[in-house]
């Protein structure tokens, strides 16, 4: 098996976080030792020992959401296909990723049946490129053979003669397939490789895994898991997975980076959640919560998720009556506390978001209408009455006696919320 299987209280949060492991990155060569693509290798998030007992699932999760929903993708990638170890549970062919970016790499113990040929021919159908890890067979009969574009041969397992012939039964029999040399320790590995025919190169001679830091991003369990609920009811509806969606911030901010891939190729930009959900499909949506609910997180505490949420509903209510204003003025209030659940800067966390411009508007400086609701709603919260911007809200028609109202339907809007959470 590959190695893979192996306010103030905001600021304070942002300084005094440290770094997690995200994963650890191996570079592949070419013949002419030029870097081609990436592996991404599971690393326990406190840069400790691997847990015992390992779970391949929860190791395969966490690597894909670390990499593709929670930093810049182009940094870690840097234009080049990043390979992710696959086990036949996460396997599935509504992976919700760039098939341009993700190289589907196929543990060597996925049992091979009718179900998991369905699924890789899905995948390529798709456009995924597909690899078969550790081959370490005499010859060229593996089932998974002809539907992968990349077998990567354990050159510790072989002797020479046994090596070279192996490499020749896959040329005579898939002229096709890329081969790839794994575990170089060597000088003389890299050579022989290089002599056999091999395409790719990849081992500790050539490089070896350095680890990925960042901020560790966090989920409420149960939302993913009401979430999880909410897709598979018969029938849902779009608005359905929004309103589930809704309810953890962190969701929200996935599906949005999902949305920001070149694979949905957006023509406008988002102005709601249910626009995202929308484009991105409910196959797609539960593949992302079932990752999500398999990988190793750490929650949020609960009362941070009801200020943001609380913000989001006074917000929305704040609108009277503007539906695209209401969308808007909910994402902006939520989104609003993005500081506070990544530990991260607001302007670096916006800037990797395909938010409508009026709501990064509204984020980073109170501007425009979306900007008046969310400055409302947050002096509302610290008692600041005077400081209400009256003059911008009368120009939105909106009343002093109306923002009592809005407050009113916001908090039975939130216990509504919370009702239905606890279902």
């Amino acid at each position: 098996m590959n190695e893979t299987h192996r306010g103030q209280p905001m600021q304070e949060a942002t300084e005094h976080a440290a770094p997690a492991v995200l994963f650890a990155r191996q570079p592949i060569f070419d013949a002419s030792l030029d870097i081609v693509a990436f592996e991404l290798l599971f690393r326990p998030t406190d840069g400790g020992p691997m847990p015992m007992p390992f779970d391949g699932n929860r190791a395969t999760s966490t690597v894909l959401l670390n990499a593709f929903t929670q930093g810049d993708l182009n940094a870690v990638s840097q234009g080049k296909p990043l390979y992710v170890n696959f086990t036949s549970e996460t396997l599935s062919d509504d992976l919700p990723f760039d098939a341009s970016r993700l190289v589907v790499e196929l543990l060597e113990d996925i049992p091979f049946d009718d179900a998991i040929r369905a699924q890789l021919e899905a995948l390529r159908q798709r456009g995924f490129t597909l690899a078969l890890d550790d081959y370490v067979e005499a010859d060229a009969t593996h089932p998974c053979l002809p539907l992968v574009d990349i077998v990567k041969l354990e050159y510790p397992h072989y002797n020479a003669a046994g090596f070279d012939h192996i490499v020749q039964q896959l040329r005579r029999h898939y002229p096709k397939l890329r081969i790839l040399a794994e575990k170089l320790e060597t000088e003389e590995d890299l050579r022989r490789c290089q002599q056999a025919g091999c395409d790719l190169f990849q081992g500790y001679f050539l490089a070896r895994p350095q680890l990925v830091h960042g901020a560790a991003v966090t989920t409420d369990r149960l939302a993913i898991l009401k979430l999880i609920a909410t897709l598979n009811k018969p029938k849902v509806s779009v608005g359905e997975i929004s309103s589930a969606i809704e309810r953890d911030p962190t969701l929200g901010v996935r599906l949005l980076r999902l949305v920001n891939t070149a694979q949905y190729q957006r023509q406008v930009d988002i102005t709601s959640l249910h626009q995202a959900v929308a484009l991105i499909g409910t196959q797609r949506i539960r593949s992302l919560a079932t990752l999500l609910a398999l990988s190793e997180m750490e929650d949020k505490p609960e009362s941070l998720q009801q200020l943001a949420l609380s913000r989001a509903c006074l917000c929305r209510e704040l609108a009277f009556g503007d539906p695209d204003l209401a969308e808007k003025a909910f994402i902006a209030g939520l989104f609003s506390y993005l500081e506070a659940f990544f530990n991260r800067p607001l302007e670096e966390l916006v800037e990797s978001l395909p938010l409508h411009a009026s709501i990064t508007a509204a984020l980073l400086h109170h501007d425009g209408p979306v900007g008046t609701l969310l400055e409302t709603a947050t002096r509302l919260e610290s008692g600041e009455w005077n400081e209400i911007p009256w003059a911008r809200l009368k120009s939105l028609g909106i009343k002093p006696s109306n923002i009592g109202e809005a407050n009113q339907r916001a908090m039975q809007s939130m216990r509504e919320l919370q009702t239905s959470a606890r279902l």
